[in-house]
């Protein structure tokens, strides 16, 4: 059975794992620092389990704009290669669906990058439509 909560700083290790699957190297202190400074932002994360064990995890925050009502922007949504197709990413999702009414936020909002086709079916699977294809950039700012 999956159940899903709010991810707290015991589930560090297991966030670390999991985000190395995602493709984004960390370690468990830099995350701890970064999970601390989240707190204090409207930034959600959530776990998946299946018995005790932290199968998955999705992150997200309020996103706001000038030009269309408010949303909720999925930061990261990962599920355990292992765990995949048992509908934990599902569960996941749901989680932040209901987040998302109970703000009255109008949407969902998921960027996911141009080589990740399992995740763009399992994202039009859970009801998401391809709004648009578009490219991102970043510029590095040295403190």
């Amino acid at each position: 059975m999956i159940t899903v909560r709010k991810a707290n700083i015991s589930d560090s290790y297991s966030l670390v794992a999991l985000s190395k699957q995602l493709g984004y190297e960390t370690n468990e202190d830099f995350l701890i620092k970064r999970f601390e400074t989240l707190k204090n932002r409207q930034q959600e994360v959530i776990v998946a389990e299946i018995n005790n064990l932290v199968v998955g995890y999705i992150s997200y925050e309020p996103y706001y704009t000038l030009y269309m009502d408010p949303g909720l922007n999925i930061t990261a949504l990962v599920v355990d290669n292992q765990y995949q197709n048992k509908g934990i990413g599902k569960a996941l999702i749901l989680e932040a669906e209901k987040y998302a009414k109970k703000n009255n936020l109008a949407f969902l909002r998921a960027n996911s990058s141009f080589g990740r086709i399992e995740a763009h079916k399992f994202y039009r699977k859970v009801g998401f439509d391809n709004e648009k294809d578009q490219k991102r950039f970043i510029k590095e700012i040295e403190n």
